[in-house]
């Protein structure tokens, strides 16, 4: 679960599946003593060598749940960029993250779940983000039930399906828009031009880096 700026997208994509086939066929989530086996994840990663821009930044030691801003969850790989305030256009202060050479982050979106025993299906990200939410806020045992990566083999749960995310424009966007919102709501300090984020926009966008089984 470790990247680095120096990744390169040949290696990141050979690590994305490595670590699909391991979560798959080794690993589950366990919550309230029930398993929760991978059904379908996605891979997000942004470095200066993988400019994928429709990463949601995030400063995060790996393995740590993140509840993204979709209301999804991820599985966060070691991750880190700066954050600045600055005074904006309409002369309010605002946090924005530094999107440098250094910034390396990202995760792995939960967009489906299978139960172990029953069957039942935890189908796209708010769904399986529901294990997360709603534990109680006082007692002695307020962490014990919560979700936790445990080993265990599925390796015989059938063929692991590379696939495109799905997503990643709306019907109302294009990838010059999608783009410039992503920038306004969470960029500042942008070392790479809008032009080469654009393009590297539509070099990723379609890429297979999502698995299903």
């Amino acid at each position: 679960m470790s990247i680095t700026p120096e990744m390169d997208t040949i290696l990141l994509e050979e690590r994305f599946e490595q670590i699909a086939s391991m979560l798959f066929n080794n690993f589950a989530i366990q919550s309230d003593n029930k398993l929760f086996l991978f059904k379908e994840i996605e891979f997000y990663v942004y470095n200066k060598q993988h400019r994928d821009i429709i990463t949601h930044p995030r400063a995060s030691k790996a393995l740590c749940w993140y509840i993204n801003d979709f209301g999804g969850i991820d599985l966060n790989f070691k991750s880190s960029i700066k954050r600045e305030r600055r005074v904006n256009s309409r002369g309010k202060n605002v946090e924005k993250y530094v999107l440098d050479d250094s910034a390396c982050f990202g995760g792995i979106l939960i967009r489906q779940l299978e139960e172990k025993g029953s069957g039942d299906i935890l189908k796209g990200p708010l769904a399986c983000a529901e294990l997360f939410r709603n534990y109680e806020a006082t007692g002695h045992n307020i962490n014990k039930d919560l979700p936790i990566l445990v080993e265990h083999d599925n390796k015989n749960a059938g063929d692991i399906i590379p696939k495109h995310r799905v997503n990643i424009l709306s019907s109302k966007q294009n990838e010059v828009s999608k783009v410039n919102n992503i920038l306004y709501q969470y960029h500042d300090n942008v070392q790479p031009t809008k032009e080469i984020l654009y393009q590297d926009f539509v070099n990723f966008k379609d890429k297979p880096y999502g698995y299903k089984r």
